[in-house]
């Protein structure tokens, strides 16, 4: 916030700022605020309702959620609100499941043919497999944000997002395949074209939002992640080629002579410990550079005359990533103490496995509500109070706008299981 603009507090509690010396408009910050106490007992309420309904109740389950996490932002003292239903999930999810499993089993007739055709070429069916769904998954993830900016209204107004799902799905799976081409150089373009279409096609009422944001402005935020990356995991890599860890790491599950067995133990622990510094650098340049990315985007969108902007930090961020890691690892290690004493219960091992399989779907429903609670929702609220919106009265300008919003719910993104909620 700009330290000449006078600053106070609402009667709701939300921080708004005066307009400032250089006539850009009043600003106002993003806000979120739910109970925990009241999600996690609606959380825990859909997974025993999903158990004995055999999930059937997740549509059920997932509006919610929704309804509880979108009336939760608010901006101007005004909250966010979720009109979609369970029906119109179930609904969709038929659709996705009736149109899916045929499309799917031709992707399979074609992989297969093209593996007959080419057995020369390794790989060839798999590739195909992997591609078909790649584009499903994109084309899903689109159909959802449409599904749920139709569904989401401020001040009465609803958001929609208009662009062709399929046109989004085939031009990312070419990009990606370029990027996959380049080692991930090429990346920096797929996401470009990702915010474009996305940003650029989300309407408010009447009003359009903008995004000017470019591929040599991402290729800026990303090529240190792109860079350290590939040299943590070649240096890895090398060094597990120069001194035959991963031969050695397997045969320690075969080893019987006992020299081996001290060389592969080795090995393996090696093994692990460059897999957990692959993923302990990863993730942080990950979450790093999708901080910057965040706060690159917010500076390049505008709607009409009002523009956004983000502090979000990258020290925050990472200490909801280090909070949920922590849980994690005291959840798998008391998991781990659990089997291990059903091992070596004895006389009473029977007893012991009957106890596991229910010890197994409590720390499962344990973890996804964990997640919930201490990861999703920190990060949509460090989100959130991080963004301001300046010229916000340009919003309250907006007229209603009536579109052809979708019939019924995400369907495809529900089949594949897509999306956090």
């Amino acid at each position: 916030m700009p330290s000449d603009s006078g600053s106070f507090q609402t009667t709701g509690g939300v921080q708004a700022i005066a307009a400032p010396a250089d006539g850009s408009g009043k600003i106002s910050q993003v806000t979120f605020a739910v109970s925990r106490w009241h999600l996690l007992g609606r959380l825990i309420k859909n997974k025993i309702f999903g158990l004995f309904t055999f999930g059937f109740y997740r549509f059920w389950g997932k509006t919610h959620v929704r309804r509880i996490l979108w009336e939760g932002a608010s901006i101007e003292n005004d909250r966010l609100e979720y009109m979609g239903t369970a029906k119109e999930l179930f609904l969709g999810f038929l659709i996705a499941m009736i149109i899916l499993l045929p499309l799917m089993l031709v992707a399979s007739l074609i992989a297969g043919l093209l593996s007959a055709v080419t057995p020369g070429l390794p790989g060839g069916s798999d590739m195909v497999n992997i591609a078909v769904l790649y584009a499903f998954w994109q084309f899903a993830r689109y159909r959802l944000w449409r599904y749920r900016l139709s569904r989401t209204s401020w001040r009465g107004i609803r958001f929609f997002l208009s662009g062709s799902a399929l046109t989004y799905a085939w031009q990312v799976l070419l990009r990606m395949a370029l990027a996959v081409v380049t080692l991930g150089w090429a990346y920096p373009w797929l996401r470009a074209y990702k915010l474009d279409y996305q940003l650029n096609n989300t309407h408010f009422g009447d009003g359009k939002f903008t995004y000017e944001g470019t591929a040599g402005g991402l290729f800026r935020i990303y090529w240190p992640f792109i860079l350290i990356g590939q040299l943590v995991i070649g240096a890895i890599i090398i060094y597990f080629i120069s001194t035959d860890a991963v031969s050695l790491s397997t045969t320690t599950v075969l080893a019987v002579d006992k020299e081996k067995l001290t060389a592969g133990e080795h090995a393996a622990l090696m093994l692990t410990a460059g897999g957990l510094l692959i993923f302990m650098t990863l993730s942080v340049l990950s979450f790093a550079v999708r901080v910057w990315e965040f706060r690159y985007l917010a500076g390049v969108t505008t709607f009409g005359l009002a523009r956004f902007s983000s502090r979000l930090r990258i020290r925050s961020v990472l200490a909801i990533f280090l909070l949920l890691l922590v849980l994690m690892i005291i959840g798998y290690v008391g998991f781990a103490v659990m089997i291990v004493l059903i091992i070596k219960s004895g006389p009473a091992a029977g007893l012991a496995q009957l106890i596991f399989i229910p010890a197994f779907i409590v720390a499962w429903i344990s973890f996804d509500i964990l997640k919930t609670l201490f990861l999703l929702v920190p990060l949509v609220k460090a989100v959130c109070h991080s963004l301001y919106v300046h010229n916000v009265d340009v919003f309250e300008e907006t007229a209603a706008m009536s579109v052809n919003s979708p019939k019924y719910g995400e369907g495809f993104a529900d089949a594949m299981d897509v999306g956090a909620f």
